[in-house]
Formats: C-alpha cells, sequence, structure tokens
C-alpha cells in the first residue's frame, strides 16, 4: 500500500467509472481503498454523462467497463482522449482476451484490469498517475525548451545586431534578419558571396589581414571597425567582432557579429569638432577683448589727430595709413569674434529675399566678370531674426569663397527656400545636422573645385586656409560658421573634388512682421552739448572717449568705476543726460551703475560699451531688443552717430 502513488496536492483523486453495474463500481471502489488510495468518485453510463462529467467532474483518471449497453469501451477511451488528453484510462472488465487488451493498449489504455483479479487496481492506478505525472513534466520541459528556443532565434534574428556566418575563405553562408534594416540586403541575399565584396577597398586588406588571425587561432575575438557598402551605394561604419567556431560541430562557421554606428561616429566627429571650435573660440574671445581696448584707443586718437592736422600736414597721410591699419585690425577682431559667437549683434526681423537682392550689384562687382552670378529667391519665404549686416558678411564671405574655388569662371548660385524639417519630411534625412523645426533656407553653391575630406574636416576652424600664403586669413568661414551658430542656425556643406560645393544656411522662421530700418542720425547733427556721464575702467579708453565727446561739445562727467560714479552723480547739481558705460567692470556691471541711477535720474539715457559680450552680458538682460550697444573698437564718428541716435530716440524703459 505504501507504493500507491497519491497526487502531489492533499487533496484526494477524482476517479470517474464508467460502468452500468453499481455493484462492481462498489466493489472497484472498495479496491481502491483497501489498496490505500484517497479518491472521490463519480459513476457514468452514457457517451452524454462522460462527456458532461469530463467538463464538470474533471477526473484524474476513468476506469472504463469493457461492455457497456449504449457504446463500447473503445468509443469512451476515444470521447476522452478528445475531451481530456491525457488523462489515463484503464479498462475493468470481467474477460478480456489477449487480442482485445492489445487494441486497448494500442489505442491509448494506460492498463486493463481482469475484475477477478481486483487487488491490481491499486497498483494500476498508481502506476498510470506516475506515469501521467512524468508525462505532465516531460511536456512542460519540452515546452519551455521550445520556448527558449524559439525566444533566442527571435532575439538573434531581430536583434539590432548582425550574425553572419562565414566558411573558412569568407563566404557567407547565412546572416540574421537584421541584415535587412542595416545594410539593406535580404537575409539570404548575399548567401555565396565573399562578405569581402562589400568591404570599403580602403579597408579590404586590414579587414583580409583580421580574417586570417582569427581563422589560424580560434581562442581570440577580433573587433575592427570596417566600411561597408550599403546596398543602395553609400558606405556605413560597421563595428565588427569575429569569431571562429570552425571545429563546433554545432556551427562550423567563423561568427561575424556587427552594428551599425554610423551615426555614433558622425554624432562623435560633430562633438569633438564643437569641442576643438569652442576651446579656440575662448582663446580667440579673449585676445579679440584685449586687442578691442587698444585699438579703440589707437582708432579714436588717430581720428582725434586727423580732425585737429590741417589739410596740408605731410603728418596727414601717415595718421590715414594708422587708421587703415587699425580698422583692418578690428575687421580681424570682428572676424574672430563672429567665430567665438562672441559678437554683439543687433537682430531685427527681416526678409532674407530683400537682403540678397540688395546685395546683387555689390557681388556681382566683387565675385568679376568670368562668374556667372544667379539669385532664385522663393516667394512666400517668411521672415528671420537676425543681425541684417553679419548676414550680408556671411554671403559675401561665401561668395569671396566661391570666386577663388573658380579662377577660370564658373557659376555661382544664390537661393532662398521655406524649408520644414522634421520627422519624414524636408531635409531631416539628408541634413541630420539640422534639428526639427520650420527654417528658411539661404543656399549659396559653386561649380569650383570643390574639397576633399580633409578639408572640409577643417573649413571652419580660423586661420586655417588652403590658399597661398598672403592671399586669405582663414577666417571667412570660420566667421560664417560663428555668425550662424550665434543667430540659432545650423550650416551644412556638399562638396567634393571636382564637384563644386553647396553651403546650406538654415535659419529659424518667425512668425512677425518685418521691422521697419531705423534712419541715420544727419553727419550734420552729431555735435551736442549734453551732459554725459563717461564710466570706464580703462584708463586709455576713458581718457579717449572723454576727448572725443568734449570734441563734439558734451560736458563729460568721468568715473573709473561704477561706486564713483555714483558718488559723481550724488554730487553733481545738475541734470545727467546720457550714461556711457562699459558692460564688464570690477565690482559693479555697467548695468548694476544703470539701474542704480536710473530712480533719481528719470530721464537719463543709457549707452553700453564693451570689447565683447561676456556671459554676464547676456545674463545681465544689457543686449536684449533694443538695449543701445556701441562696440569696441569704434572711431569717433561711429562713437557722435550713436551718442546723438540714444539722445534723440525715444526714452527707454
Amino acid at each position: 500500500m505504501n507504493n500507491v502513488f497519491q497526487p502531489p496536492s492533499e487533496g484526494p483523486l477524482r476517479i470517474l467509472l464508467v460502468e452500468d453495474a453499481e455493484d462492481d463500481a462498489d466493489l472497484m471502489l472498495r479496491e481502491l481503498h483497501r489498496a490505500g488510495v484517497r479518491c472521490v468518485s463519480a459513476r457514468v453510463q452514457t457517451e452524454v454523462e462522460l462527456i458532461e462529467a469530463l467538463y464538470s467532474f474533471l477526473p484524474d483518471v476513468v476506469l472504463s467497463d469493457h461492455s457497456l449497453p449504449q457504446f463500447t469501451a473503445l468509443e469512451a477511451l476515444h470521447t476522452i482522449q478528445r475531451a481530456r488528453p491525457g488523462t489515463p484510462v484503464i479498462i475493468v472488465t470481467g474477460s478480456l482476451d489477449e487480442e482485445t487488451a492489445a487494441e486497448y493498449i494500442k489505442a491509448g489504455a494506460a492498463d486493463y484490469i481482469v475484475k477477478h483479479r481486483l487487488h491490481r487496481l491499486g497498483p494500476a492506478v498508481g502506476r498510470a498517475m506516475t506515469l501521467r505525472q512524468a508525462q505532465r513534466e516531460a511536456a512542460v520541459a519540452a515546452d519551455s525548451q521550445l520556448r527558449s528556443e524559439r525566444r533566442f532565434r527571435k532575439l538573434v534574428e531581430y536583434s539590432s545586431d548582425v550574425i553572419t556566418l562565414l566558411d573558412g575563405t569568407g563566404t557567407v553562408l547565412y546572416s540574421t534578419q537584421s541584415l535587412k534594416p542595416t545594410l539593406g540586403y535580404g537575409p539570404g541575399e548575399m548567401v555565396g558571396h565573399s562578405v569581402f565584396e562589400l568591404v570599403h577597398p580602403d579597408d579590404r586588406p586590414a579587414a583580409e589581414r583580421l580574417f586570417r588571425g582569427v581563422a589560424q587561432d580560434a581562442s581570440i575575438t577580433s573587433r575592427a571597425d570596417v566600411r561597408v557598402r550599403h546596398k543602395e551605394g553609400s558606405w556605413r561604419d560597421l563595428e565588427v567582432a569575429v569569431t571562429n567556431h570552425l571545429d563546433d560541430p554545432d556551427v562550423r562557421a567563423m561568427v561575424v557579429n556587427y552594428q551599425d554606428v554610423t551615426d555614433r561616429k558622425r554624432l562623435q566627429q560633430q562633438f569633438f569638432q564643437a569641442q576643438k571650435m569652442e576651446a579656440v573660440g575662448r582663446l580667440a574671445g579673449g585676445v579679440a577683448h584685449d586687442f578691442n581696448n587698444l585699438l579703440t584707443a589707437i582708432l579714436g586718437s588717430t581720428d582725434l589727430l586727423l580732425e585737429t592736422l590741417p589739410v596740408d600736414h605731410p603728418g596727414r597721410d601717415e595718421g590715414a595709413e594708422i587708421r587703415k591699419a587699425a580698422l583692418r585690425a578690428a575687421d580681424l577682431t570682428r572676424q574672430l569674434l563672429a567665430f567665438s559667437r562672441q559678437q554683439v549683434l543687433a537682430p531685427r526681423v527681416l526678409d532674407l529675399n530683400d537682403l540678397v537682392a540688395n546685395l546683387h550689384k555689390m557681388l556681382r562687382r566683387l565675385i568679376g566678370e568670368d562668374v556667372d552670378l544667379r539669385t532664385t529667391l522663393a516667394t512666400e519665404l517668411g521672415a528671420v531674426r537676425a543681425d541684417p549686416g553679419q548676414l550680408e558678411q556671411v554671403i559675401v564671405n561665401l561668395a569671396v569663397n566661391a570666386r577663388d574655388a573658380m579662377p577660370n569662371g564658373g557659376k555661382l548660385t544664390i537661393e532662398t527656400a521655406k524649408v520644414d524639417v522634421g520627422e519624414g519630411k524636408g531635409d531631416a534625412a539628408a541634413v541630420p545636422v539640422v534639428e526639427s523645426g520650420a527654417y528658411v533656407m539661404l543656399v549659396v553653391s559653386d561649380t569650383g573645385t570643390g574639397m576633399d575630406a580633409e578639408t572640409k574636416a577643417r573649413m571652419f576652424e580660423p586661420f586655417f586656409t588652403t590658399k597661398p600664403k598672403g592671399q586669405g586669413t582663414g577666417l571667412g568661414l570660420a566667421t560664417v560658421y560663428g555668425i550662424v551658430k550665434q543667430s540659432g542656425g545650423y550650416v551644412w556643406v556638399d562638396s567634393e573634388p571636382g564637384h563644386g560645393t553647396t553651403f546650406k544656411i538654415y535659419l529659424p522662421r518667425v512668425n512677425a512682421d518685418v521691422d521697419p530700418q531705423s534712419a541715420s542720425p544727419d553727419i550734420r547733427r552729431l555735435n551736442g552739448s549734453e551732459t554725459v556721464l563717461l564710466v570706464e575702467d580703462q584708463d586709455q579708453v576713458r581718457e579717449l572717449t572723454k576727448r572725443l565727446l568734449e570734441v563734439r561739445g558734451y560736458r563729460v562727467l568721468v568715473a573709473a568705476s561704477g561706486p564713483e560714479a555714483l558718488r559723481l552723480a550724488e554730487g553733481h547739481a545738475g541734470h545727467i543726460h546720457l550714461l556711457v558705460t562699459d558692460v564688464v567692470m570690477p565690482g559693479m556691471s555697467g548695468r548694476e551703475v544703470g539701474l542704480l541711477l536710473a530712480p533719481t535720474h528719470r530721464d537719463m539715457r543709457v549707452l553700453y560699451l564693451s570689447g565683447y559680450p561676456d556671459p554676464s552680458v547676456v545674463d545681465q538682460g544689457v543686449l536684449a531688443p533694443g538695449t543701445p550697444f556701441l562696440q569696441k573698437p569704434f572711431t569717433s564718428e561711429a562713437l557722435a552717430r550713436k551718442v546723438r541716435e540714444v539722445l534723440d530716440g525715444p526714452t527707454s524703459t
């Protein structure tokens, strides 16, 4: 009795008796109890009752008589197998020949018992339930294995990484589904082809050496970056790992695992380029700041000298040459500031078509008669917010570069277009460096010599030039880059040797009306008699600016710092019409000076000066739209014009 099977749960076995004789059913149950089988039972006599019991009683084992009035035990067996497959069925009968018993076993019966040997019933039920449990466990294990294999196959087949099997010569035996989205080929499309057919010619020798090395040493896994041809013809950067499994009977192949890292490499290159440009920009900005203070003193002093010398004085020619040199130096510092994105901008809402049209005559003279200049301006272009002078500089620099790239003549085309960049539209795929959004695009293209990859990688670096010594500063494209980036835009370049160059400038489109251009002050009215409070911490610049203002008739109060300016204003009995102050000064900024003086000098105007817009300038709101600002170095006339413009303009808030 101790060897009789019991279910793993605490509940008794559910025994279904298919028996028309109640006495025989009682005998079977007594024998089961005697054998120690804990069970509950139900009895049925017809096929309808059997089917109902199979779904309601849910038997663990069925004991069926061989001979039934309405249907046979074989029919009952088939019914049970259809309704509840796996349920053990034991045939219990008064007499059964061996041939019939064999048919039942073949049909799927677990056992058969002759009624005059019911002592075998308990062990038979135990064996049947043990077998059923083993079958269930085997089925669970098989299902688990099948699921695991399916899961593994899906992980491999649909992984973003591609797995390709090669023979010892590099011929493709198999590739996973990821080959299609990665390189455009169907999984079986490359089978039978050499994998080296797809490798870039420059990378093929190294790829073949790597393959041979792994083929000779199965203990290593080699990794490399390889350029491979996409089905559409483009080259993709792949990160490849090769392992030798030629001796593994389950694989018998070289296993190549690879993923497309083209976009990641492009982003890395952009990041490194941005870092380099940022470092050079900080250096350029610092140099430009110091030079601007020196150049302000040189230009202002030269202007004062020229104004005092008689027309026929021999020193006027030398003074004029000094002034020209200082202006050229000032232009270089402006380009440095533009590249480093520290240029002072005076943005306004403008129509790019108007700007290009106004430049057409000047560009025609600039590029020469052997270059065919064409403009294609889009209708309903939309407006941009930018500094018109800086955008003109961008177009002029690109036109000059194009002219120099076409020494024997060619065609220069300037186009404008309204574009939307985003998922599935516009230039999103062709120009991945541009973020999604609405833009006005400026395109400048030429039919010149073009650029190779090395030149393209360095074209925006300041002082980098491919022109002969003395024929270029290397600041033209650096200036373009800085102005566009500081204006919130993007630059994209397409160029190949012998196929010309195309620059695409993307400037954010704005929903605003174009600003009217303000009129410049009449040059005959640049003098004045108002009182000006000048605050400047640089001695030379402070003294020079004072003299430039006094020459124009202004009364000037001079302070070397913010606190000194506050004390001077407090002790001044008269009216202060204008505060002219440097922005960045030790201890107290020009912005703070203006704010502290405003309550007691409500009608006082403010003009800010600076060699470059330090981050603190932007943070303090000095460069907010409409803020009067004059960048160093400035000429005597530029200062006079700006002072008059601020004094004659509307009161700022």
